[in-house]
């Protein structure tokens, strides 16, 4: 079939990860909000005991770098 869609990415048609990490700037303002709006923080090992993470496995992840905001 010439029109047939090709697994681009590989086994189980997974993208290859990027090994840099997007860098992401907030405020605390930012992460007030976030909080307000029903994000929760919690660390690496709760997260793989509540079953969000997998140990195995790297997650998609960003560098968070903290704004200080201007009175």
């Amino acid at each position: 079939m010439p029109n047939e869609i090709i697994n681009s990415y590989g086994l189980f048609d997974a993208p290859v990860r990027a090994r840099e990490k997007e860098r992401v700037t907030l405020t605390q303002t930012d992460i007030e909000r976030q909080l307000e709006a029903g994000a929760f923080l919690m660390s690496r090992e709760e997260a793989i005991a509540a079953g969000f993470l997998n140990p195995l496995e790297e997650p998609d992840a960003v560098i968070v770098d903290i704004a200080r905001e201007e009175a």
